[in-house]
């Protein structure tokens, strides 16, 4: 099952290297856009525009009439109950920010209606977390793993010895550690991608609007890792290398990695809206694949404690950069309308298996991982509905949706699948100034190696909930 998500991915001198979950974290499908949007369940592709269409369908923008400026903000909280060997953590982690700021401008023009809009919006919000603690009863650890692996921090924190020939050459390393250990840590991300947006729609004819959106994409997203295992039943009080007293009576080894990322790139959009009467519209988007370009830095130390002495070691810097490609999307919805009531659903299209690490002919790694994200990905139908219920007096929106988001992952069951309720109310404060209010719960479930596969693993109960605000003025 290559879906799990491991923990610690090894290689000859570090910790980390890139995976095809990297590309899945900027390929997944963005749901935060402004309160009147997500409390629809994002399901506007076939109805009336505000500035979140020049992200969902920019066609949308054409039917705006007035000059409108738009903000909003958003809290966020993330949830996370994991199980480990039996014990079950709890951890919490929140944000806030100014999810979106716009203009919205009509044209001026004799016939039809010619719209532009340029603004800012967060889609995308890295906030998790996760901990665990638990002993594990198997004869597996990390530090197995790392020496096995040739890795050299075990040997540079004396937790591996090298084995020899009679040359003096190294053949390999070996360690005493032999499982039986308690093992906890922690993970926590935070980081952000941003769009700033250029979008402009036209009435191509009668009742037919049509539109484009280009977007350029600043982001950052860091993660922030460690990890230790612990000698509590006092199994190695020995000398891991015979021949060094200061290795005697093993206690913990922490390993603590960072990862932080520098987003840019960009992508486009085309979409059409069309009314063939005035209580029904149908709408369809193509958006195009994101051109991300990452630019890496990775930090890893770590600590071995032992009776007597500490030893610690900070690895040097790495820097890198590499070239992302997120799939295409294909949509299309509807609304209806009745009075007092409007009714939107919406699908999207994305085959998974078309995200890759680009421009990578010279680097057999990266083309690996090319291969086996068209090896365990798929294709996958996202499901959007909302419901709009207007009161005539007080003059009030009442606004519901849901969001079903399903794992591109081919072994996953639906228990992967992230779902969103959607709730949020939409009311004039005057004439010119509008108020949306948005809430949004969500919840899946998720899996993680520390290490190799299935011996060190997390079980997650994952819910999040999103506040958002957004205030209008039309000129």
């Amino acid at each position: 099952m290559k879906k799990i998500i491991v923990i610690f991915i090894l290689s000859s001198l570090t910790l980390f290297s890139q995976t095809y979950n990297d590309v899945y974290k900027l390929g997944q499908q963005n749901i935060d856009y402004d309160a009147r949007t997500l409390s629809l369940g994002n399901s506007t592709i076939g109805s009336l525009g505000n500035f979140s269409s020049a992200l969902i369908n920019p066609a949308g923008i054409g039917t705006i009439r007035r000059d409108i400026f738009s903000i909003s903000f958003n809290s966020n909280t993330f949830n996370n109950n994991t199980t480990f060997f039996g014990n079950l953590s709890e951890d919490k982690r929140t944000s806030a920010n100014i999810n979106a700021i716009s203009l919205v401008m009509p044209l001026d023009v004799k016939k039809g209606n010619v719209v532009f809009a340029f603004g800012y919006n967060q889609v995308r919000d890295f906030n998790s977390t996760i901990k665990f603690d638990g002993f594990n009863n198997s004869n597996t650890s990390l530090i197995q793993t790392l020496t096995a692996a040739g890795n050299e921090i075990p040997f540079e924190l004396y937790l591996s010895n090298p084995v020899k020939d009679s040359n003096d050459n190294t053949l390999f390393y070996e360690t005493l550690i032999n499982g039986k250990l308690n093992q906890n840590g922690e993970t926590f991300e935070e980081g952000e991608i941003n769009n700033w947006v250029i979008s402009t729609a036209f009435q191509a004819g009668k009742n037919l609007y049509l539109g484009a959106t280009i977007n350029f994409i600043g982001g950052n997203y860091l993660n922030n890792r460690r990890y230790t295992e612990k000698d509590a039943s006092y199994l190695y009080q020995g000398f891991l290398d015979p021949g060094d007293a200061q290795t005697e009576d093993f206690e913990w080894f922490t390993i603590k990695d960072i990862v932080d990322w520098d987003l840019s790139g960009w992508d486009a959009r085309l979409g059409f809206l069309y009314y063939p009467n005035k209580n029904f519209s149908i709408g369809g988007t193509v958006k195009f694949p994101t051109f991300y370009t990452v630019k890496e830095k990775y930090l890893v130390d770590g600590e071995s404690y032992f009776k007597n002495y500490i030893f610690e070691k900070d690895f040097p810097e790495q820097n890198l950069e590499y070239e992302i490609v997120t799939p295409m999307e294909f949509s299309g919805g509807f609304s209806a309308t009745l009075p007092f009531f409007s009714l939107n659903a919406a699908v999207t299209y994305t085959d998974y298996t078309q995200m890759e690490f680009d421009n990578v002919s010279d680097n057999d790694e990266l083309n690996e991982q090319n291969k086996i994200i068209k090896d365990i990905f798929t294709s996958t139908l996202k499901l959007n509905f909302g419901a709009e219920f207007s009161l005539p007096s007080p003059v009030l929106k009442l606004r519901g949706g849901f969001i079903y988001l399903p794992s591109p992952y081919k072994e996953d069951d639906s228990s992967f699948d992230k779902k969103f309720v959607t709730a949020g109310v939409g009311l004039p404060l005057s004439k010119s100034l509008l108020f949306d209010f948005a809430f949004i719960h969500g919840w899946w479930q998720n899996v993680g190696d520390n290490y190799d596969y299935n011996v060190s693993r997390t079980y997650q109960e994952i819910k999040t909930n999103k506040f958002v605000f957004s205030f209008s003025y039309v000129f």
